[in-house]
């Protein structure tokens, strides 16, 4: 016989009517066992988090030691990695909607809620939580190495404005993170530097990918040469918005041979492998609603 998916659900509701018919709604789906752990307050619900594993929270806002968002916020302080779905009535439907915007997965009406609807919304809540612990813990990582990697990385938009600068490429040219950003570009280069760098961004909206040498200014006016590596970023309709760069110090090795400049920019290119997982990281920093197109680039 086949073993059944076993759901372990913390149910914090203090209407035993409610109760009752969650329970019965649980016992009608099949090929999932739900075993459900109730609470009739806050502070029980609290008790069991503290001593229990679950998989997810069913909550009522309003309970007998606690109501509205109060209520959430407490919860969630406690079981930030719980997936939450709030139990609400009509009247409370605006106080659900802002919970589901601070951090729970879901709501659900009394009263308008059937099997088919409080299944999908269970199995939906976790599968989203799931996918949210991942990217916290790869946006994590590569955050990281996107912060500590020795050669600087920048992102810009469509029209050339900075949305990103790593701590390296700041510490180059003299400046902080923060004076750099949503500065032009061209900015940073020279008149001749300028010219060369705008040729390159827009040859990449045909070819997308570039890599060149090119001088920067530092700030207190001496000249920087790198190697830039650049890769363009479309929307998933082609659209062109903006472009990532990697960029390495080579002023001390100018007129190397092709030979190892070669080897330098396959280097590069090997390291844009990796990029689509490193955008995870770069969401959070630059907070653009566009980079959600990012994956879009590299998968």
């Amino acid at each position: 016989m086949e073993s059944k998916e076993v759901i372990k659900i913390l149910l914090v509701e203090d209407n035993p009517g409610d109760v009752v018919i969650i329970k019965e709604m649980l016992k009608e789906i099949d090929g999932i066992h739900f075993h459900v752990i109730t609470a009739n307050n806050l502070e029980d619900g609290l008790k069991h988090l503290t001593n229990e594993d679950f998989d997810i929270l069913l909550l009522d806002l309003k309970l007998p030691d606690s109501e509205a968002i109060k209520t959430f916020t407490t919860i969630n302080q406690n079981a930030r990695d719980l997936p939450i779905i709030i139990l609400t009535g009509l009247s409370d439907e605006e106080l659900a909607i802002s919970s589901v915007g601070n951090g729970a997965q879901d709501y659900l009406v009394k009263g308008q809620t059937n099997t088919q609807l409080l299944t999908k919304s269970i199995k939906y809540s976790i599968e989203r939580n799931r996918i949210e612990k991942e990217l916290r813990s790869s946006e994590e990582k590569y955050r990281l190495m996107v912060e500590k990697i020795q050669s600087g990385v920048f992102l810009i938009n469509s029209k050339n404005k900075l949305e990103y600068v790593n701590e390296s490429m700041a510490k180059m040219l003299g400046y902080t993170v923060h004076e750099m950003l949503n500065m032009q570009i061209s900015h940073f280069t020279d008149s001749k530097g300028e010219s060369k760098l705008k040729y390159h961004l827009n040859k990449l909206k045909k070819d997308s990918a570039q890599t060149y040498e090119l001088e920067f200014m530092h700030k207190m006016g001496t000249n920087l040469c790198v190697l830039i590596s650049t890769s363009a970023l479309f929307k998933g309709n082609g659209e062109y918005f903006g472009a990532i760069s990697i960029i390495t110090d080579i002023s001390a090795r100018k007129g190397i041979e092709a030979s190892m400049m070669e080897a330098m920019i396959e280097k590069d290119k090997n390291f844009f492998l990796i990029m689509g997982s490193m955008v995870e990281a770069i969401k959070p920093l630059i907070q653009q609603e566009y980079v959600a197109d990012y994956q879009e680039q590299f998968t």
